[in-house]
């Protein structure tokens, strides 16, 4: 049974279904299989299909049918519309449940146009292989999109006044990811979003926890280690960088020169290239093994299975290194959350920021630490080092 949700906020419970307008949960029907977006109070119900998915980042008006793009392009224009006069209004629209201001007439035309479109993907275009996966990580990022931020307004007047603090002041206390905004799969945000990733580390102090404290768990040298793993070679206990400067440059860099040609090296800077240190990297990394392995000559197939297209070979290894470092952090955050949501009442993944996850911490979870530290590091390529620092904002954490 096709069904659309009417809002994907978790406290705009609501669906369209059989010619029907329901906000009480306990009269979905249980047949509803098949619908457009995922959205919060939906992750109880199982089976059903997301047609969102199916499309992985490609815009509706390039997958459908020209039967159905008039009808589209209609029901978007009126949308378009219904926004513009919100905002103009000063409308909140994070803040109000959107079939709460917008007549019903329109409503039902909308999901009427959403369930063809859902029903003539889910029927034409084929269910990605790894469609598990990308469910998965859209319900922990629909989670963190739904929880509101706690920002200090008081610490954010003290900046010198700014376009990005003004935006901040003004606009969104969520983080809205887009899982598909990148060809490697590293998250973006929405443009309307709170900017997470984006955001200068002086900045960060206004983001302060909902619980007691920040614990934010990151892999050291994620990419050196991913490559190591790649390789099929052993991940050192100590931090990668310093295991270069001993290990692979026999003492003759410091840790930052080693680090700096280590990254000038794997992403291919001319200026290293023909470089003793080029060389002596040459010959502990074969690069030309991992590229060989993971793509065909026009495309990168990752470890994952994650397939990217019209890749050339100057940039084949970037794309593998970047994509598979991308996807494992958010495989290590999904089992981090999955545990905050079975086990704890209070803690939750916070925000995902590169190849960090940040955990907004009750001091009752404590004894929960070890294990998310634990989960972390476990990767397919080996025990990974982390990093884990703590504080009372997202700009005050300090390594432990």
């Amino acid at each position: 049974m096709l069904f659309q949700t009417l809002d994907d906020k978790s406290d705009c419970v609501g669906i369209y279904c059989d010619g029907q307008l329901i906000f009480d949960p306990s009269e979905f029907p249980e047949e509803i299989s098949k619908t457009w977006k995922y959205s919060s109070y939906l992750r109880d119900i199982g089976g059903v299909e997301y047609a969102s998915l199916y499309l992985q980042g490609q815009a509706i008006q390039e997958a459908i049918p020209e039967y159905l793009k008039d009808d589209w392009e209609d029901v978007s224009k009126q949308i378009r519309a219904f926004h513009r006069s919100l905002q103009i209004s000063k409308v909140d629209q994070l803040e109000n449940c959107f079939f709460d201001l917008v007549p019903e007439r329109f409503l039902v035309d909308f999901c009427e146009v959403k369930n063809d479109i859902t029903n003539y993907i889910i029927k034409n275009i084929d269910r990605p292989p790894r469609y598990d996966y990308l469910l998965k990580v859209c319900q922990m990022l629909e989670d963190i999109s739904n929880r509101g931020l706690n920002i200090n307004l008081k610490k954010l007047r003290s900046f010198p006044e700014s376009n990005i603090l003004r935006d901040i002041s003004s606009g969104s206390r969520h983080i809205a990811y887009n899982q598909f905004g990148t060809k490697t799969g590293r998250l973006t945000t929405a443009k309307k979003s709170f900017p997470i990733l984006t955001l200068r580390k002086d900045y960060r102090s206004v983001m302060e926890p909902v619980n007691d404290r920040f614990l934010e768990i990151d892999f050291n040298g994620a990419e050196a280690r991913v490559l190591l793993g790649l390789l099929g070679k052993p991940q050192p206990d100590e931090d990668v960088h310093n295991f270069h400067r001993d290990e692979v440059f026999s003492g003759s860099l410091t840790r930052e020169q080693s680090k700096t040609a280590f990254f000038a090296w794997l992403y291919g800077a001319k200026s290293i290239n023909n470089s003793k240190e080029g060389e002596i990297l040459k010959r502990f990394y074969d690069k030309d093994n991992v590229i060989n392995q993971f793509w065909d000559g026009s495309r990168v197939e990752t470890p994952f299975g994650k397939v990217i297209e019209d890749v050339d070979k100057h940039h084949a290894l970037n794309y593998i290194i970047q994509s598979t470092t991308a996807e494992l952090t958010l495989l290590q955050a999904l089992k981090v959350d999955h545990l905050l949501r079975t086990q704890s009442e209070k803690s939750f993944i916070s925000c995902i920021i590169h190849d960090s996850i940040v955990i907004d911490l009750s001091d009752d979870d404590y004894h929960f630490v070890e294990q998310a530290k634990t989960l972390m590091s476990s990767t397919r390529f080996g025990m990974f080092k982390i990093n884990t620092s703590m504080g009372n904002s997202l700009g005050d954490l300090k390594k432990l």
